[in-house]
């Protein structure tokens, strides 16, 4: 898997597709295609729970930002 065709979340469309999609990130991690790293600059503020991965053969970051409230969620690339 040398490229992901990765496109932005802005908002995730119920709380099913987030854990999916967490589900679908974790797997990526297990397999060796991404590697989680340390938040530098959270998009939302401390108070929402947010991860960073870095997809090395893309040469990217990329940020999930967990729903909470009425806030959707996000999924979006850093770097």
């Amino acid at each position: 898997m040398n490229n992901l065709n990765l496109e932005e979340i802005d908002s995730f469309y119920s709380y099913n597709e987030f854990i999916r999609f967490k589900a679908w990130i974790e797997e990526q991690i297990q397999d060796g295609y991404v590697k989680e790293i340390d938040v530098k600059d959270f998009y939302a503020g401390v108070n929402f729970q947010e991860r960073w991965f870095e997809f090395e053969t893309q040469g990217e970051v990329w940020r999930l930002v967990y729903p909470d409230g009425s806030f959707q969620g996000y999924w979006g690339r850093v770097t």
